[in-house]
């Protein structure tokens, strides 16, 4: 992952990889990514990186360690959020040996994480963004 941040920081693009198991859907990502950038705007960030934030908003903790271990990457099978495209995402998935392909969403295995389970009309993805809201509604 230093690799990663290395790049990264030369190329100036954001870039953070997930365990896919944690992850309930590409909203979760993207509510994640929105709510960090929310946070460095309003200087109510968790983290000093974007990067860390994103990962504490996509694991609905305020704790980093916490939030790493929750959804960060545990080893070679992993999403990543990126705002690269064109070249530099071209050389971005060349650089950690990534392909483009349909992400595959943790679903029962997120919910066990965030110890949500299944209610009468809602999906897990909609109990885990709850989660997510309240950490903000906590401001």
């Amino acid at each position: 992952m230093r690799q990663l941040r290395a790049f990264t920081d030369r190329e100036k693009i954001f870039a953070q990889a997930f365990d896919p198991n944690a992850v309930a859907s590409e909203r979760q990502l993207l509510l994640a990514h929105k709510l960090a950038s929310d946070a460095f705007a309003e200087k109510r960030n968790i983290a000093k990186a974007m990067e860390a934030e994103v990962l504490v908003r996509a694991a609905a903790t305020r704790k980093i360690e916490e939030a790493i271990s929750r959804v960060g990457a545990k080893g070679g099978n992993f999403l990543l959020l990126t705002d690269a495209d064109g070249k530099k995402l071209e050389a971005l998935l060349k650089m950690i040996e990534g392909k483009r392909k349909k992400a595959a969403f943790g679903g029962a295995k997120a919910a066990k994480l965030y110890g949500v389970k299944k209610l009468p009309g809602y999906s897990i993805e909609d109990l885990i963004l709850e989660r997510m809201a309240m950490l903000e509604a906590e401001k």
